[in-house]
This record gives structure tokens, C-alpha cells and sequence, in this order.
């Protein structure tokens, strides 16, 4: 979440073992009491990106 490219630019390179790391990795963030401003924001394109990618195979 803290790359300055920003999630539209991080998570379509990412492999299909990183975005599910990353998503493991958000999930628990947002299950806190004190998530990250933008955790939800990355989980949601983290979401919309695996959907992407299991429709397409």
C-alpha cells in the first residue's frame, strides 16, 4: 500500500500468488480495529483484479 505508483498500476503485475498474498494480507488489516486508510481501497481493486483473472481462464 505504499508503493507511489498506486494500486491501478501494482496489482495487474502482480502473480497469481502475490495478489492472493496481498489480499490475505488486507483482509486481516481490515479485520483490526485500526485498518489502513486505504486498505479497503486496495482490497476492493484486489478483488475486482482476481475476479478479472478467473473469468478470463
Amino acid at each position: 500500500m505504499s508503493d507511489p505508483r498506486g494500486p491501478e498500476e501494482v496489482i495487474p503485475g502482480l502473480s497469481g500468488e502475490e495478489l492472493a498474498a496481498l489480499l490475505d494480507a488486507l483482509y486481516r488489516n481490515l479485520d483490526t480495529p485500526t485498518p489502513h486508510l486505504s486498505a479497503e481501497f486496495w482490497y476492493d481493486l484486489c478483488v475486482e483484479e482476481s475476479t478479472r483473472r478467473t473469468a478470463g481462464q
